[in-house]
């Protein structure tokens, strides 16, 4: 498993940061753009595109609060939506998202068509991130999307009580990409681990 950046786009950075700084530092500085808790707490625009109302080939959201803020990931998601009349009783967790991440691009703002309208930072991974519905809201599809939906590139709580497992700094940083002392323009193309290498680092 690896991640790598497949394309940057330094017209769209956030404010005072550069390619020239870590991926720790622009994401950061990213996370600061973003409103904590604005998902629950603000008006904000999130959908899914490629499917219907709880599903699709990619989900984007965006902030209507602040200039700068927004993401798309891609893959094959989908989000647990369970009866209003009913109980799930002891089945999956409700307001879950879970399946496959195989990208995440960032920027500011997003389109009816579901394109990152300027986007600055886009990730692969060459093998999909993969959320299983029964590890409920622990799953990493769930938990870098809520993370980032509430403002936060390193996860965030939830209403529910559930604790983040790093968001998509954790995510990275497991699949080989290096947070803190290169330059992203010098990350560009390539997992800075090998497969072999992040499999004995798991």
């Amino acid at each position: 498993m690896s991640a790598y950046i497949s394309d940057y786009d330094e017209d769209f950075f956030p404010d005072f940061t550069s390619a020239d700084d870590d991926l720790r530092t622009v994401l950061t500085e990213f996370q600061n753009n973003g409103v904590q808790g604005e998902h629950t707490s603000a008006p904000n625009y999130g959908g899914f595109f490629g499917g219907d109302t709880f599903n699709g080939t990619s989900y984007g959201y965006t902030s209507t609060l602040v200039d700068g803020f927004a993401f798309l990931a891609t893959g094959n998601l989908s989000y647990y939506f369970p009866p209003l009349n009913g109980s799930v009783g002891d089945g999956p967790v409700s307001h879950t998202l879970h399946g496959s991440i195989t990208s995440i691009t960032l920027g500011a703002g997003v389109s009816d068509t579901g394109v990152v309208d300027k986007p600055f930072l886009t990730f692969n991974f060459d093998t999909p991130l993969v959320g299983d519905i029964a590890d409920g809201r622990t799953n990493v599809v769930h938990d870098v999307i809520w993370g980032l939906m509430n403002g936060s590139v390193s996860g965030a709580s939830d209403s529910l009580n559930t604790v983040s497992n790093g968001g998509l700094l954790a995510a990275l940083q497991a699949n080989g990409l290096t947070l803190d002392g290169v330059s992203i323009a010098d990350l560009v193309g390539a997992s800075a681990l090998s497969e072999t290498e992040v499999a004995l680092a798991a």
